[in-house]
């Protein structure tokens, strides 16, 4: 625990450069693959790594922002984002969805690195049985979110974002930046600390100080209130996409990965779970979208899914994969694109034979 103690404390007084550590780090492991023998594997474990501990650092960065806003005295450096508070109002509410999120997360991080080594280890029989195990495992997960956020829209990722500002916990605390009212006695930060009015952006740092004393309507609302309720045509739509993963898999397992089927059984439940929840989001009286922006963020993100059908299945081997090959090629005479080209040629082969590159799940 005494190690443990220290390594807090060194990640907290170096949490802005331990934090761009982190993202170099993640970058390289997306150049690794095909830089040496089982590159793909030592660069997905090394990615797992790095977002698993990643997690580790996200609470005790939350901790430490907590801490200090207490000692300040300013519970604005410790605000949640609506994103974060919405999620620790249902995991605090239901150990079963606290649970749930922290295992979908880890797989998240994990899947690819799994479905890699029981590929390496037994054969590709063993990874689509593998494939198909974690995809059921995660569907019954998410069933369970619904459930317990009481049918609501399930938000991804599923765990807490580092919304914290590394640099401000590496600040030492310090009272010459307070003064202390006459009638009250209590301390507060002044106008010289609260923003920097010698700076050229003085007038931005003053916006946002303000912006954090304004009350908005999202910081208003309570977390029930951030998302609706689901109910017919929006529960059907949710369940569907929640399912899309599994029936995609099950399709490849009855048909196989060169059949058109499952491409077009899955691209039609997840465009069909779309158009379901779009529909129930349109206000009977005036035909408006009444989507919260919890709501909007996460449609959008799945809309944003929808590509990776393109670089799946029947689609992918017998027209995208063609296309980028040739488009390689090409680029192979030119002295800096042809790096760019060599990375992406790389990946042609890892996106056809690991489902989980492209799963979007």
């Amino acid at each position: 625990m005494e190690y443990l103690a220290q390594y807090e404390n060194f990640l907290i007084k170096n949490a802005a450069q331990i934090t761009s550590f982190e993202s170099s780090l993640r970058s390289l492991t997306y150049i690794l693959p095909g830089r040496f023998h089982d590159a793909e594997f030592a660069s997905q474990a090394v990615y797992a790594a790095l977002n698993l501990v990643g997690l580790y650092h996200n609470s005790i960065l939350r901790r430490a922002a907590q801490q200090k806003a207490k000692e300040l005295k300013r519970p604005e450096l410790a605000q949640d984002s609506t994103f974060n508070k919405y999620l620790l109002f249902w995991q605090q509410r239901s150990k079963w969805n606290h649970t749930a999120s922290t295992i979908l997360s880890i797989l998240a991080y994990t899947q690819v690195l799994i479905e890699m080594g029981v590929r390496k280890k037994w054969g590709k029989r063993a990874q689509w049985k593998i494939i198909a195990f974690l995809e059921a495992f995660k569907v019954l997960l998410r069933l369970g979110l619904l459930k317990t956020t009481e049918d609501r829209m399930t938000l991804s990722p599923t765990h807490l974002q580092r919304d914290v500002d590394p640099a401000s916990l590496e600040t030492k605390t310090s009272r010459t930046g307070t003064y202390q009212g006459e009638r009250t006695g209590q301390e507060w930060p002044s106008m010289k600390t609260s923003f920097a009015l010698d700076q050229r952006d003085k007038f931005d740092d003053i916006n946002a100080f303000l912006m954090t004393k304004v009350l908005t309507p999202e910081k208003l609302r309570q977390p029930p209130q951030m998302t609706h309720v689901l109910s017919g045509l929006g529960n059907v739509g949710e369940i569907l996409y929640i399912l899309r993963p599994l029936i995609y898999v099950l399709c490849i397992l009855k048909y196989g990965q060169r059949s058109w089927k499952p491409w077009i059984i899955s691209l039609a439940a997840e465009i069909g779970s779309q158009l379901a929840l779009r529909k129930a989001f349109i206000s009977s009286s005036d035909g408006r979208n009444i989507m919260m922006p919890l709501e909007n963020q996460e449609m959008s993100r799945r809309v944003h899914l929808i590509w990776f059908n393109f670089v799946r299945g029947a689609f992918y081997s017998r027209i995208t994969r063609p296309k980028l090959e040739q488009y390689c090629n090409r680029l192979e005479s030119k002295p800096i694109l042809k790096l760019a080209a060599g990375v992406l040629r790389d990946y042609l082969p890892l996106w056809e034979n690991i489902y989980f590159y492209t799963s979007s799940s």
